[in-house]
């Protein structure tokens, strides 16, 4: 197996309708003028309003097709339980079929981003998006309020509201969730955490969230169904609920930004609402904030457990970024890699690639992830890649078993329980 140096991180989105005037030719002979008058003017009236109906549908029907923003024009088609599916909403004018990115941007993207054969593409949001704006009422933090955004989500500045003296809720950690260590934060990459709730009485009757970050200002009130960008929220009460929520920008409580190399520890809380307005006790995870370095390309590499995955990007050029070759002349560099060997930056669940501000070439990149060794004695290992590409974002899960290999990943994608392609996507310069 090939010996590997732990690395360690570096710093791093009307007129007014004119009457119409008709001018009728002497009558001689036939029905009464009076009556034949009458009646010509009321087949003028028809026409005219005939004609009036016409140019108004054609003002609403070109307002709605060009005139309103691509990002206030989402056609979203709901699921059996009411909920939109994830993937299935698109932007603008999609049931034409245009593939011109200002009328349908979502389009666009999943023209320019293939995912591999054994992964599952989780969501996008297109460039013209905030990440966490897509749900309708939607309040994100002003820029001094949070630097935390949680999909789906409304922003409120007030504390989040005490628990509940009597019939409170009941919330507590999913069973699958590793409470007992902390969860990666890295800014832009959405991170999840599970819950289950019931309401002050014992049913399912829990209609919301309360999310917050310990230090930080005010908190998020989270539907208990609702899609986001990402995936539902769904479902209320004993069915659960997943979180999804990330950093603007790794800053502090008090505005000042994580240094590099060390993780910042914080508290995520998470209480759940009924329809009588009770409150449950909170539940907490503890966090690991990271000041990773920024740029027009970041690619986020986080697994569901302590193990060996390694990250690999290929520019445009075929030069790839790993842990053999931290740095390309494209300006591509790692400045995270975890669990080294089963023993180098052990507990940091992430990898992380980027790219600076312009220096990332436009073409067409190549992500992989490899199983390099297994830290779980071959238990299955989740992993979730975040891709930032010119203020786009992707997402996409994938899966490993086995005891993982040490060959490199370099090449075509051969096994897939050790090597798989996540994604190939295309973009243009970055502006």
């Amino acid at each position: 197996m090939a010996q590997r140096t732990p690395l360690g991180r570096r710093n791093r989105k009307d007129d007014d309708d004119d009457a119409f005037r008709v001018s009728y030719p002497p009558v001689t002979g036939g029905a009464p003028l009076g009556l034949r008058t009458a009646a010509m003017g009321c087949a003028a009236s028809v026409v005219a309003i005939v004609l009036l109906a016409g140019v108004i549908g054609l003002i609403v029907g070109g307002w709605q097709r060009f005139g309103r923003p691509a990002v206030e024009t989402a056609s979203l088609e709901p699921d059996d339980d009411g909920l939109v599916a994830p993937g299935t909403g698109s932007v603008g004018n999609a049931n034409t079929g245009s593939t011109d990115p200002a009328l349908d941007p979502l389009a666009d993207m999943r023209r320019r981003y293939i995912p591999g054969p054994h992964v599952r593409l989780e969501g996008m949001v297109p460039g013209n998006r905030v990440l966490g704006g897509m749900t309708p009422g939607t309040r994100l933090p002003r820029p001094g309020d949070s630097p935390w955004i949680v999909l789906g989500a409304a922003y409120d500045t007030a504390n989040a509201p005490s628990s509940s003296l009597a019939m409170a809720p009941s919330c507590a950690h999913a069973p699958t969730e590793p409470v007992g260590r902390p969860l990666d934060v890295v800014p832009g990459s959405p991170s999840q955490a599970s819950v289950l709730a019931r309401d002050g009485s014992g049913g399912t009757d829990v209609t919301e969230y309360l999310v917050s970050f310990d230090g930080y200002r005010g908190h998020f009130v989270l539907p208990a169904r609702v899609m986001t960008e990402f995936g539902s929220v769904a479902a209320p009460g004993s069915d659960g609920a997943t979180v999804r929520f990330t950093m603007g920008a790794a800053i502090r409580p008090d505005g000042s930004a994580i240094a590099p190399g060390v993780p910042f520890p914080g508290t995520l809380r998470i209480a759940a609402r009924d329809s009588t307005g009770h409150v449950s006790p909170y539940v907490t995870r503890p966090l690991n904030l990271l000041g990773l370095g920024t740029g027009d390309v970041e690619v986020t590499l986080a697994m569901s457990v302590p193990t060996d995955l390694d990250l690999y990007v290929s520019d445009p050029s075929g030069s790839t970024v790993y842990y053999g070759n931290t740095t390309l002349g494209s300006g591509g560099h790692l400045d995270l890699d975890a669990n080294a060997a089963c023993s180098g930056n052990m507990g940091v669940n992430s990898e992380h690639i980027f790219w600076p501000a312009g220096r990332a070439p436009a073409g067409t990149y190549n992500v992989r992830v490899a199983h390099y060794e297994s830290c779980v004695r071959g238990a299955p290992i989740d992993y979730r890649v975040t891709v930032r590409a010119c203020g786009e974002t992707t997402v996409l899960t994938g899966r490993f078993t086995g005891m993982g290999n040490g060959a490199s990943c370099m090449g075509a994608a051969g096994d897939p329980n050790w090597c798989q392609d996540v994604v190939r996507f295309t973009i243009p310069p970055c502006s």
